[in-house]
């Protein structure tokens, strides 16, 4: 028969069996480090990935609403003309908010009818040169549908809340538009909180991309309240110093010409000088443009056909025909 001292003894060696040497918890933890440093870049790649593809439906779904627009108008979706746009001085609105006042409504323009009838906020637009051109906007009718040549439809677009909300930071009126500004209008954003820009053909001849005098099919200006922010979005991130379009960067006529090269059809090829690019083909009659995970359109650094060293516009990278592709930006064009 086992005594009480002598099952004490069988129960102590049990439990000295059981217990982990330090060396072998060391070697525990050390797996463990090894495997978490090899699943959280993985994870983080799953993570990027889709927001990228949750990014492209919601690219997807507003260039459907651009055709469908179209289809109805002859014309894809921007209640204020590309040109007058563009020749506004400090616009209050980007290119991407002159779309979606079209497609959901929100804004009454100044050669409607019951324009001089309607309240709201008063938004002034072009010169002496392009003609004026005023809106109406009163937020609470965005997503009512819209009034297109005098008439009122219902709204082309219905995003999901995460798909639109204002983007702070955004250059409006020559200054940052802040947070809780009650003029702010909402912005089509892309799955890191970023706006998504959008430019559309103003004619189908031409230049590709040019300044007013110039009569191009695109204008670069509808981009500038977002691609010169210096801290825009969720991300709050310089666009001014980081983007190969923002001022600290080359001139305005190369990045009107940068522009030429992202739009033009690859088809086409190289050049010899980036402003052959404005005398090309575009892809589409619209762009839509996401910054993409890093949250900078066309990051001057660690991005593009030159990720080490600084983007240079004459370096013959700018000229390659797959310069877009090149880019963790998604790019969506449309319209044929």
């Amino acid at each position: 028969m086992q005594t009480a001292k002598t099952n004490k003894f069988i129960m102590t060696q049990s439990l000295q069996r059981r217990a982990f040497t330090l060396v072998e918890l060391m070697v525990a933890i050390g797996i463990i480090l090894v495997l978490v440093g090899i699943l959280l870049p993985a994870l983080g790649r799953v993570s990027t990935k889709a927001r990228a593809t949750s990014t492209q439906s919601t690219m997807n779904e507003f260039a459907k609403a651009c055709d469908n627009f179209y289809l109805q108008f002859g014309y894809y979706p921007g209640i204020i003309p590309e040109n007058v746009l563009a020749a506004t001085v400090n616009p209050a609105i980007s290119g991407t908010e002159n779309a979606l006042l079209h497609l959901m409504g929100g804004a009454i323009r100044s050669d409607d009818p019951i324009y001089t009838g309607d309240t709201g906020t008063v938004l002034n637009f072009g010169n002496a040169t392009t003609g004026l051109m005023s809106i109406k906007v009163t937020l609470i009718n965005i997503g009512k549908g819209p009034r297109v040549e005098g008439r009122q439809y219902e709204s082309f677009f219905t995003p999901k809340d995460a798909q639109m909300k204002i983007a702070p930071g955004q250059i409006v009126n020559g200054a940052v538009e802040a947070i809780g500004d009650p003029a702010a209008l909402p912005d089509l954003v892309d799955a890191w909180g970023q706006p998504i820009g959008y430019v559309r053909a103003a004619k189908t001849t031409g230049l590709l991309s040019g300044i007013v005098s110039d009569n191009p099919q695109f204008y670069f200006e509808p981009l500038v309240p977002y691609f010169r922010s210096t801290a825009l979005g969720e991300m709050s991130l310089d666009q001014n110093a980081t983007s190969v379009f923002g001022s600290a960067t080359g001139t305005a006529a190369q990045h009107r010409e940068f522009l030429a090269q992202l739009i033009r059809h690859p088809a086409m090829g190289s050049f010899t000088t980036l402003t052959d690019a404005k005398t090309g083909t575009p892809r589409g009659k619209y762009f839509l443009f996401s910054p993409g995970a890093d949250g900078i359109y066309f990051a001057k650094i660690g991005d593009g056909p030159t990720p080490v060293t600084t983007f240079v516009f004459t370096s013959v990278e700018a000229r390659r025909p797959d310069v877009v592709t090149s880019y963790n930006d998604i790019v969506v064009s449309g319209g044929g």
